[in-house]
């Protein structure tokens, strides 16, 4: 009976013990240069958490608000809106800035330029407890697109 009471024990202690700041890693993160008079910038990362977590909020002293955007059926129809938090799989990584998951920053309070390293924290919940993130996104150049055009000869610079 003890050594069953004792291997009980153990496994909680060591559930707790794995619940710890290894449930949640980010990397790849980073941001596309402004262009003038822009007002919000998505911010790219990879999300990895071991356990089944939650995001909570996005947020940068560069911009007044975070949002998490999400894709969301309204009338049958795929759009994107914005959502309370989202939920996260167990040993999974998702990707920001594709297949229509977005952290976006509301309120830019300066231009993003090349080569700056704007600070992103993220609020996750995992396990039962709320992991802080803070990150630094390097912002990159504007790349120029030709995916929305017909012709590939009328190719616009995006700056």
């Amino acid at each position: 009976m003890w050594r069953n009471l004792f291997c009980a024990a153990s496994l909680l202690l060591a559930g707790n013990v794995w619940a710890g700041s290894n449930d949640v890693m980010v990397d790849k993160v980073w941001m596309r240069e402004s262009v003038p008079g822009q007002t919000s910038a998505t911010v790219q990362l990879n999300l990895y958490v071991t356990k089944p977590a939650r995001l909570l909020s996005v947020s940068s002293p560069a911009a007044e608000a975070g949002e998490i955007q999400g894709v969301v059926m309204r009338r049958g129809k795929p759009q994107t809106g914005v959502v309370d938090s989202m939920k996260l799989q167990a040993h999974s990584t998702t990707l920001f800035g594709t297949r229509g998951m977005y952290l976006t920053l509301i309120g830019l309070k300066r231009p993003l330029n090349v080569g700056d390293r704007i600070p992103v924290t993220l609020v996750v919940e995992a396990a039962g407890h709320k992991h802080t993130i803070n990150v630094q996104a390097e912002v990159k150049a504007l790349e120029l697109s030709y995916q929305h055009y017909n012709n590939p000869n009328d190719v616009k610079d995006h700056r």
